[in-house]
């Protein structure tokens, strides 16, 4: 009896050292297999052994992290395929992002059926032929990122985030056809309503236009972006070039309505909600155009008075600054 004790106590700790060992062991292999979900600035971040995947919605792009991956990319039409292989960080744009989970089968045998390996394929599939082609262009370029031998729940996981990830990016997308068509309509109405002066093809440009002739076409010219407009600023400054085309203005209107033209653009409406900031030698006009929402609350920019004396722009930074603070105040009740 008195060598039983101690073969006792040794089996059980032998056991007990088992035990925990099959424990440590369950507990790792549920730890590689484990994911996450996460909010982070901008965006949403999916974490899983090996990989992660972060969704950036003011860039409109995903972020991929791996330790082992295969990326392509190919210049279109007739570029040399470029590979990389192994550690990746890969930006993709979110326009044209396809995004496919697959199972990795083997057959058994010759003419054996398909057996499951437990492992996946998730493949990044980008290119840019649907933005090209909504501006009238060919595609530029695509690329493929590739992560093999995915543990298959992972990739169920991952496969749930992607769900998520394709409603974000349809509607990307559709915000973006949205914004290319309102631009094209933009483009077709100034020149269905003749808001550019083109200079007559015939006309001799090595002859230099008097200052009246300068003069006169930057004002025909305004004319007919104030009868688009619907009104008539009183307070104006205008830079035009040698052959009288406009090359900067600000057409202001008491009651806080603007036109304004730079970079061979054109707004006119209200400066509510606008803001306006000085750029070294000229003035930054930030406004509201007809497409502003406040699910994309960018604004259009337009640069003027550039050229001009320094308190001669102090003193437009003033009285926008006032008549864009009124705007937003709204209407004072009466007492």
């Amino acid at each position: 009896m008195t060598g039983f004790f101690p073969l006792l106590w040794w089996a059980l700790g032998a056991a007990s050292v088992l035990g925990a060992a099959v424990y440590l062991f369950m507990e790792y292999q549920a730890y590689l297999l484990r994911t996450s979900v996460n909010s982070v600035p901008g965006g949403l971040l999916f974490t899983a052994q090996g990989f992660s995947v972060e969704s950036r919605h003011s860039a409109k792009e995903i972020k991929v992290i791996t330790r082992q991956g295969e990326y392509a990319r190919q210049a279109l039409p007739d570029g040399d395929e470029e590979q990389q292989m192994g550690a990746l960080t890969v930006s993709l744009a979110a326009v044209g992002l396809q995004i496919e989970v697959s199972r990795i089968s083997v057959k058994d045998g010759d003419e054996g059926e398909a057996v499951s390996t437990g492992l996946s394929r998730i493949v990044f599939s980008a290119t840019d032929e649907k933005m090209r082609k909504a501006q009238g262009k060919l595609a530029s370029e695509r690329s493929q990122l590739k992560l093999d031998r995915v543990p298959d729940s992972i990739a169920n996981d991952f496969q749930h985030f992607a769900n998520g990830l394709r409603a974000w990016i349809d509607k990307v997308e559709q915000q973006v056809e949205a914004q290319l068509a309102a631009q094209r309509l933009r483009e077709q109405e100034a020149a269905a309503a003749g808001l550019v002066v083109q200079v007559d093809p015939k006309e001799d440009t090595s002859v230099p236009l008097s200052e009246t002739e300068r003069e006169a076409r930057a004002g025909a010219q305004l004319e007919k972006w104030r009868t688009a407009a619907g009104f008539k600023g009183s307070s104006t400054e205008v830079s035009f070039d040698a052959r009288g085309q406009i090359v900067w203005l600000i057409d202001l209107e008491p009651t806080g309505k603007v036109i304004l033209h730079s970079n061979k653009r054109t707004f006119h409406g209200s400066l509510k909600g606008a803001a306006v900031v000085g750029i070294g030698a000229e003035m930054e006009i930030s406004v509201r155009d007809d497409y502003w929402s406040e699910e994309d609350p960018r604004l259009v920019v337009f640069r003027v008075l550039g050229g001009t004396a320094p308190e001669n722009r102090r003193a437009w930074k003033e009285r926008l600054d006032i008549l864009i603070q009124s705007l937003s105040a709204g209407p004072r009740p009466n007492r």
